[in-house]
């Protein structure tokens, strides 16, 4: 299941292709981005939630099935809103399986064991997101765009079998189902999904526009009914009690920044790759996955030294390797060696890797093991938000430069290297920036992991 949510950085190689066939700017190219990781992120925690009531097996088969046929409703979409519409509807089946994957890891190992298994599924998803470019690059060299989503039907069906042989040997012990909390469930996710939007579309409405302005209300005040719903609620989706831990928020706020700041490799990367240093698909697939690839070794890496390094420590160097790497990148250009640009886009990989595992082993950890299903749907909520959020920021950033170098320099193609690349450099210069700043939040956590069960004292 982790590898196939990884398979989706197929789509990223096949940016450019998608903006011809349906004729986007580069910029138009997050709601591509955006109708996927949005409806999924508002349902990880209501879902996590559900699963933890019904069975989690049960679940994980719901979301493969929905998946299936998403996959498939895109790669025949002709015209943009249908594909959009499939786009959702793969976000939720993907939403079904990483609400509650994590907690399928967690539960079906000892809790001293608990760090290495998440160590595996966040390898197996960085493992699917490193093959994804290569494979998509390769299906765009003879088919056109239909072909990423497409070859992940049979792949996903097998899955499909697979999972249903091993519900037939291990039948689910359900226990007595409580009440989901319905109405805290729809305040946020029509709250929460609210706020992104407002997020990705700020720039072009207008930040003080009405629009902007009143859903951004609307919003935030969804956001205020779920919390006042949760306080009041028997069975809460949320503890806020966790909330009361500065370590638990800061945990939570890192995850967000540190993968906001990797997915502006995976939004502009594919640009800078074929269209400025003019490698094909292919080429460009292979040196995407070669952040992912570092991100699987240096998470396996990272679980072998949960509990003898203390969880701060290793979660500061993987974000301060990452803003590096992101720096670094940030000033390659058409001319600089690709073993360079290799090397560059594997410091990413490896900070985000060397981060993920410490910091998913503190929310996992903080979160009773009867509710693994919250838990991991508040490590992957967290994680999407950030890419939304991200998106948001990024691509408004990346249009504010590119137009003021177009007038600048008098020139209306809007994808020349001499107005992409300025933009393209300031977009990932600031986000390798803020991965440095958040190392300083690192240093102001306090040493309570020992205090948490299933994650060893650190020394």
């Amino acid at each position: 299941m982790g590898f196939l949510s990884g398979l989706d950085t197929s789509v990223n190689i096949a940016f450019p292709a998608l903006s011809a066939a349906f004729e986007l700017d580069v910029s138009d190219i997050q709601w591509v981005v955006i109708s996927f990781v949005l409806s999924y992120s508002i349902l990880l925690l209501p879902i996590g939630r559900f699963a933890d009531q019904i069975g989690h097996g049960r679940v994980v088969l719901a979301g493969i099935m929905i998946e299936i046929f998403a996959l498939a409703a895109c790669g025949m979409a002709t015209v943009f809103w249908f594909f959009l519409l499939a786009r959702i509807a793969q976000g939720v089946g993907i939403a079904f399986m990483l609400s509650s994957a994590p907690a399928l890891v967690t539960l079906s190992v000892s809790e001293q064991k608990q760090p290495q298994a998440l160590a595996l599924f966040a390898m197996m998803i960085a493992m699917g997101v490193a093959a994804g470019a290569p494979i998509g690059g390769v299906l765009l060299q003879t088919w056109d765009w239909q072909s990423v989503y497409l070859y992940r039907v049979p792949y996903t069906g097998l899955l499909l079998l697979l999972s249903l042989c091993c519900a037939l040997y291990r039948r689910p012990v359900i226990k007595k189902p409580e009440v989901l909390d319905i109405k805290g469930a729809l305040a946020l996710g029509s709250g929460l999904g609210l706020v992104l939007f407002v997020a990705s579309r700020g720039f072009t409405w207008g930040w003080f526009a009405f629009p902007t302005l009143s859903m951004a209300c609307v919003g935030v005040g969804l956001l205020a009914v779920f919390v006042a719903v949760e306080r009041k609620s028997e069975n809460p989706l949320i503890d806020f009690n966790l909330f009361a831990i500065p370590d638990f928020v800061t945990a939570n706020c890192l995850n967000a920044l540190a993968n906001a700041a990797m997915f502006t490799v995976w939004f502009l990367g594919p640009y800078f790759l074929i269209t400025v240093r003019g490698h094909g698909t292919t080429a460009g697939g292979l040196i995407l996955a070669v952040s992912p690839l570092a991100t699987a070794f240096a998470a396996k890496y990272s679980a072998r030294l949960v509990g003898k390094i203390n969880l701060n420590l290793l979660s500061r160097w993987g974000l301060l390797i990452e803003g590096i790497g992101l720096v670094a990148m940030s000033r390659a250009t058409a001319l600089t060696p690709l073993p360079v640009v290799v090397i560059f886009l594997a410091l990413v990989g490896a900070g985000l890797g060397l981060f993920q595992v410490p910091n998913m082993s503190f929310v996992m950890a903080s979160i009773d093991r009867t509710k693994q299903g919250l838990a991991g749907g508040i490590t992957q909520m967290t994680r999407t938000v950030g890419l939304v959020a991200g998106l948001a920021v990024w691509n408004t950033l990346y249009i504010i430069l590119r137009d003021r170098k177009a007038a600048d320099l008098g020139i209306s193609e809007l994808e020349d290297p001499r107005i992409f690349v300025p933009a393209y450099s300031a977009v990932l210069g600031l986000a390798g920036l803020l991965c440095l700043l958040g190392t300083l939040a690192t240093r102001q956590k306090r040493d309570i992991i020992k205090n948490l069960p299933g994650v060893p004292s650190c020394k």
